[in-house]
């Protein structure tokens, strides 16, 4: 009887729970009641939530809108009158009280995959659209990180956001830029989650690429509790190196060259390079697949004033404008203060072609007027490379701390059991590899060595990829396959299954490549077991303990040592 009793106890709770469950989900607030719950927050200076329509190629969801107000004042960088304003939209797939089903709460999957941005950001989808994510179930958001293009005068998002009217520097704006902005996008979109679903995810992922990439690293350093796992491909880290290290080879062209050298001139170098370095590792692709291995130098093309010399023959000073554009900042001609770019790299080709002195990239065009200089008047073309070292110097001492995002401990993302993968397209016209390679290396050496850090984070090198995701690198080049990496992060996370490679190919479709080729973690091996080429299946991954270009020429910038370097000058 008293066993009966119990039972009978146990299914009225079961019966009441349920009918709780049920009474909890019709008080959750549909899309439409969002905003104005969000309105009622301190922090929270505009919200908009509406369901957006299906479309052709979109499921329908409830999209929200946010500005972000929560920090104002000096003590946060802001003059008086100014505050934060940032900028978030979340997309959410539709939940039961608006129609969803299929997932676990409407048509939710219980999981977070925040978008990374572009650039310099200052729009909402910088880095991409939220829908492909949405679309897949997940809860989906990105930034502006706090600025607009209304920032810079109207124009496009560019750097002089971080310039007061006065000419003093809007710190407020840069942290929300390099950290404060991501941080409150993480927050919201966990709070949006809550709110609409009445649980929290599962798990949370981070996607993004370039500054989407120092992005992700910027969170597992500073935020290590935020994201399960995170997605970082061709990060922007080393901002404070990279980003002027973008304008070195116009100010060398100019000083060696005397000016921009002919496109015709550049494509040669680049395919005099891919001649000579191809067959490094015994199969002739057209692939760098080492490209740290390649020594190449523009001086065998310096035209020898015979008959035979081609029409693309180099003059000495072009070529050595093109091996200081592949060797980097080196000063004096011993110490290198950052990499540049990889012999093989389109030098004109591609979206960015920062090898052209006629139209540099904007971002280190910026960076010296806005950020370094605070004179947005200032012309590079007076740059010296003496005096652009020194400049890049400056930029090191005035924003390293901020926006350096370099720290190689991560110990607290390792220890809380975040797992992050990273990718670098070799042939990168615009970040340099070599920075990962670098900064891997010194999380590795903080972890205790490879075996350590491989546990957590792993790096997959893209032989001749260019930047993310394009697709005019060398010939052959299989790309980057983001989707596939974010899928094997998300196995990884789930179910512990730790990527060794991922098959890439020619082709955004598949079903149209001519080449597959795994990609290795780093810094394991491509090995060919013999065949077609042109097959993934003939090729295996050898594993080894130790990165055979080890670079040790590259740490952290003593900042206290160069403030002593340019007070002496």
């Amino acid at each position: 009887m008293k066993s009966k009793l119990l039972l009978l106890g146990w299914t009225t709770a079961l019966m009441a729970s349920a009918a709780f469950a049920t009474q909890a989900a019709q008080q959750l607030p549909g899309c439409a009641g969002l905003a104005a719950q969000l309105l009622a927050n301190k922090d929270i200076s505009a919200a908009t939530s509406a369901v957006q329509a299906a479309t052709a190629t979109d499921k329908s969801y409830c999209l929200v809108n946010i500005t972000v107000s929560a920090l104002s004042g000096p003590k946060d960088g802001y003059l008086p009158g100014q505050k934060q304003m940032v900028k978030v939209a979340i997309g959410l797939p539709l939940s039961t009280a608006d129609g969803g089903s299929g997932g676990v709460q409407g048509s939710w999957n219980g999981r977070i995959q925040d978008i990374g941005g572009g650039g310099f950001a200052g729009a909402i989808g910088s880095g991409g659209p939220i829908t492909p994510a949405v679309d897949t179930g997940y809860a989906s958001s990105s930034t502006d990180t706090g600025h607009s293009a209304s920032d810079n005068g109207g124009g496009a998002a560019g750097g002089a956001f971080a310039l007061n009217p006065d000419g003093t520097l809007n710190w407020g704006k840069i942290r929300d830029f390099a950290f404060n902005g991501i941080h409150e996008q993480s927050i919201w979109t966990k709070n949006l989650v809550q709110m609409y679903y009445g649980r929290k995810p599962q798990y949370s992922y981070w996607n993004g690429c370039s500054t989407g990439g120092r992005q992700g690293h910027q969170q597992a350093q500073k935020y290590p509790d935020q994201y399960d796992g995170i997605l970082a491909g061709d990060s922007a880290f080393n901002w404070d190196r990279f980003i002027p290290a973008e304008l070195w080879t116009q100010v060398v062209q100019k000083q060696e060259a005397g000016g921009q050298i002919a496109f015709a001139k550049l494509n040669a170098a680049t395919q005099a390079a891919i001649a000579a370095c191809d067959g490094l590792d015994g199969i002739p692709d057209g692939v760098i697949q080492e490209p740290r291995a390649c020594r190449f130098s523009a001086r065998s093309l310096v035209c020898k004033g015979q008959p035979g010399d081609s029409a693309t023959c180099l003059t000495a000073g072009e070529a050595s404008a093109i091996d200081k554009t592949w060797n980097g900042v080196i000063e004096n001609g011993i110490i290198r203060d950052w990499f540049g770019l990889e012999r093989g790299t389109p030098l004109v080709a591609g979206p960015f072609g920062i090898a052209l002195p006629s139209s540099p990239f904007g971002i280190s065009t910026d960076w010296f007027q806005y950020w370094v200089f605070q004179n947005p008047a200032f012309d590079w073309h007076t740059f010296t490379e003496a005096s652009f070292i020194q400049a890049m110097k400056q930029g090191e001492i005035k924003f390293h701390d901020v926006i350096g995002t370099d720290d190689p401990n991560l110990s607290p993302f390792r220890e809380r059991g975040g797992k992050m993968i990273t990718y670098h397209g070799l042939a990168d016209e615009l970040i340099f590899p070599r920075g990962t390679y670098n900064y891997y290396n010194r999380v590795a050496e903080r972890a205790g060595g490879l075996k350590n850090v491989q546990k957590f984070y792993r790096f997959f090198p893209y032989p001749g990829g260019i930047h993310c995701t394009g697709d005019i690198g060398q010939p052959n080049a299989p790309l980057v396959n983001a989707n596939d990496l974010f899928q094997a992060l998300v196995n990884w996370v789930e179910h512990g299954a730790a990527p060794d490679s991922i098959v890439a190919y020619n082709n955004p479709d598949k079903t149209q490549a001519t080449v597959s080729r795994p990609i290795c973690k780093y810094p394991d091996k491509l090995i060919f077991k013999g065949g077609n080429t042109n097959v993934a299946s003939n090729f295996f991954c050898q594993h080894q303990e130790q990165d055979d270009f080890l670079l040790t020429d590259i740490v952290v910038p003593d900042i206290g040592a160069i403030k002593d370097i340019l007070s002496e000058r």
